[in-house]
């Protein structure tokens, strides 16, 4: 059965290749009854023959494709077929852009009896060589030595002037030809280690490269090669390029990174670098320390998923209220923060907090710092505690009293203070300077020149003496003004309002006249 199978395959086949030559063959027939009548006598008209649709080589003769078999794989195929005629028929190329050429023959310029037809009809192109016998053959000689010296004059340009260094040994390593580079790089450095490569294992699969360095003739300076060998039956081909500076990239890039790695040791920040794809690609041992999580989980490289759900299991992370929609949100920021950063702080539950940033990269990467500021928040609400406390023992005094500092801003101030100048001075931190407190004491003060001794002393400098006096309120009441120096050349102001006078009765103490005569 199966043979019946391939028996028909191949007479299928047979078929489909025969009907594909007479198409081609009666293509050619018909772009031929275009033809101008020439010459009758071309025997050797089919001998190289190059048909072209649009310019795409689609047919040629078996002596057409040898004249362009070794034509450079980067001309495309019409380019090819005109610089390999060109030396014979130098006007064929401008002939061919004219548009208007549809029917024409060209003779050689060496020999008139060989000529070439050029035939046009809408996209397609023949082009054929043809002519009396014997001088088609010498043209198609002189044709084919033409294309391969002109190859051979350029391929020996190329290798001799080539800014690689480029050098040919035999089998046991005697040198047998080298390019000017390298004859120029021998006279600088000493090469030796270049033919030390001819003991290396050569792969037959491939070109070896090896990296190698030379000293300078004068011993001062280094000099690194990269040098491919190509195995060939008679010894070995090399190719050597200098990669000095590529050198000293890698290592200044090694030393930057052994810097960094060293810096990144030494912080006491933990941090995680996540590549293009999330995944955890570099990480400090701060990491490990501060969020619990083991060596061996951040070797294997998590992506942030997975790192955060580690954290959310060690407890390390607090704990919201819709976990799913939450880190949705954070890797929703991440993704789309391309110029901004994520910055919060996370209340454990054990007491810690953490301050969490997050700073995405242009390239994709994106970086997470974890920074332990529970000592910093302790302080924090030790000093805020510290400073209540303080306001509510000044609001527990009865004198009112406001704080200046140096430069004449009031620092804090008591309730009794705002009681005595209706000024709802409530907030100890609320900004307010001197010279608007001034005035409003000496708008319910009767006018007094003790206003500007005061001033001076809340606003001199260096070591000062408690300061007092008196003033009048308008109702009448006496106010005693008082100021004490206190640390930071701070200045601590009292206002105390004197107890009003009772009337003294004083008993008559003198003899009344009257009273004696009627005594009498």
């Amino acid at each position: 059965m199966w043979i019946y199978v391939v028996e028909l395959c191949a007479i299928v086949g047979a078929a489909i290749v025969g009907a594909f030559m007479i198409m081609s063959f009666l293509q050619s027939r018909q772009i031929g009854q275009h033809q101008h009548t020439h010459d009758a006598k071309t025997p050797a008209d089919c001998g190289t023959v190059f048909l072209f649709q649009d310019n795409v080589l689609v047919d040629a003769t078996k002596n057409a494709w040898a004249l362009i078999n070794h034509r450079s794989k980067s001309l495309t195929d019409y380019d090819a077929v005109l610089t390999a005629i060109t030396a014979e028929f130098p006007s064929l190329k401008a002939t061919l852009d004219d548009p208007a050429t549809s029917d024409i023959r060209i003779r050689s310029a060496s020999d008139p009896s060989v000529y070439v037809d050029v035939q046009r009809q809408g996209p397609k192109l023949r082009i054929a060589i043809g002519g009396e016998e014997e001088a088609y053959e010498n043209a198609a000689k002189r044709l084919s030595q033409a294309s391969i010296d002109a190859q051979s004059s350029l391929m020996k340009d190329i290798s001799a002037n080539s800014p690689q260094l480029i050098w040919h040994e035999d089998t046991a390593g005697t040198l047998l030809w080298a390019n000017d580079a390298y004859t120029a790089a021998r006279a600088k450095y000493d090469l030796e280690a270049f033919h030390a490569m001819a003991d290396a294992q050569v792969d037959p699969k491939g070109p070896t490269v090896q990296r190698v360095s030379v000293k300078s003739t004068d011993g001062e300076d280094i000099v690194w090669f990269d040098i491919t060998k190509i195995a060939r039956p008679d010894g070995a081909l090399y190719f050597a390029d200098e990669a000095t500076e590529l050198v000293q990239a890698l290592k200044t890039k090694t030393e930057f990174i052994q810097t960094l790695g060293k810096t990144f040791g030494d912080l006491s920040i933990g941090l995680a670098v996540f590549d293009k794809n999330r995944r955890l690609a570099v990480f400090n041992p701060a990491l490990f320390e501060m969020t619990k999580l083991p060596i061996e989980f951040l070797s294997t490289e998590p992506t942030i998923d997975t790192f955060l759900d580690r954290l959310r299991e060690l407890r390390m992370m607090p704990e919201p209220k819709n976990y799913t929609t939450w880190r949705e949100q954070f890797i929703a920021v991440e993704m789309a923060a391309k110029d901004g950063t994520y910055s919060k702080n996370w209340t454990l539950p054990e007491g810690q907090v953490y301050r969490v940033k997050g700073t995405p990269h242009p390239d994709g990467a994106f970086a997470l710092m974890f920074e332990d500021i529970s000592a910093e928040m302790s302080l924090t609400r030790r000093f805020r505690l510290d400073i209540e406390t303080g306001q509510a023992v000044l609001d527990t005094l009865t004198d009112a009293i406001a704080v200046f500092s140096s430069t004449g801003t009031m620092v804090m101030s008591n309730s009794a203070y705002g009681n005595l100048w209706a000024n709802n001075s409530s907030s100890m931190l609320e900004h307010r300077v001197l010279q608007s407190e001034m005035k409003t004491w000496q708008d319910q003060c009767i006018p007094s020149a003790m206003w500007d001794d005061m001033r001076t002393f809340i606003q001199q400098l260096g070591a000062r003496k408690p300061w007092s006096d008196h003033v009048l309120l308008e109702d009448g009441r006496h106010l005693a003004c008082k100021a004490n120096p206190i640390a930071g050349g701070m200045t601590m102001v009292r206002f105390v309002i004197a107890p009003p006078k009772r009337p003294e009765f004083h008993k008559i103490t003198l003899p009344d006249p009257a009273i004696q005569a009627s005594k009498r």
